[in-house]
């Protein structure tokens, strides 16, 4: 039976899931990997997080017919880091609408309070994880020229007046400047947002996006 939070349904247990997940401070790369058992991510054969707080996890894999689209988005070697990071967002919704027809997770909503009751929905958290299984997948198809990846990073702890949130996290490798690519915001699908993890520490977050309690 659901209960109401700021008159959202929500399933007994998920909302304390949500804040427990998300309100945590950020690590590397194989640590994340490692404490939400994703190591090892293949094309053929990965797992993603789903239900909220990586309470579910589900193993899929791409086709190579599935994974064209992804190939030919990189076919051409990217010019300079800008560019590569577009791209990167755009391979991250495509590889979430691919793996939400497997998954069945293409319904996802963006944020969390906006649909918070099925086991079809992300939180950050789940959000996070996925987007390095994929960042792992382009790293390994040999597509990323001019970032490498740096794990996560987390912002807002509710006590600091900020809602707990966190992101994936890239590095430019020449700059070494840092940024988030955050899928959280976007419904399944859509491409991730790309942002200096400076201004996404800031609070940064698209125009016009609402979640109920942000």
């Amino acid at each position: 039976m659901a209960f109401r939070f700021l008159g959202v349904p929500v399933l007994p247990g998920l909302l304390a899931l949500a804040l427990a997940a998300c309100g945590t401070p950020g690590g590397g790369y194989d640590s994340l990997m490692a404490e939400r058992q994703v190591v090892g991510a293949q094309r053929e054969a990965f797992s993603i997080c789903h239900g909220h707080g990586c309470r579910l996890r589900t193993a899929v894999g791409l086709t190579e017919l599935e994974w064209d689209p992804v190939a030919d988005l990189f076919a051409e070697p990217a010019p300079d880091a800008r560019i590569e990071r577009g791209r990167v967002a755009m391979a991250v919704g495509i590889l979430e609408s691919a793996v939400g027809r497997k998954a069945g997770t293409a319904a996802d909503r963006g944020g969390t309070f906006n649909a918070m009751s099925g086991n079809d929905q992300f939180d950050c958290y789940d959000e996070t994880t996925n987007t390095s299984v994929y960042l792992t997948l382009l790293a390994r198809a040999g597509y990323l020229r001019w970032h490498k990846l740096q794990g996560w990073a987390g912002r807002g702890a509710l006590i600091d007046g900020a809602w707990p949130h966190q992101s994936a996290v890239i590095l430019e490798i020449a700059s070494k400047r840092a940024y988030a690519v955050d899928s959280w915001f976007e419904d399944n699908g859509r491409a991730a947002h790309v942002v200096s993890l400076e201004e996404w520490r800031a609070g940064w977050k698209p125009a016009g996006f609402s979640d109920t309690i942000f």
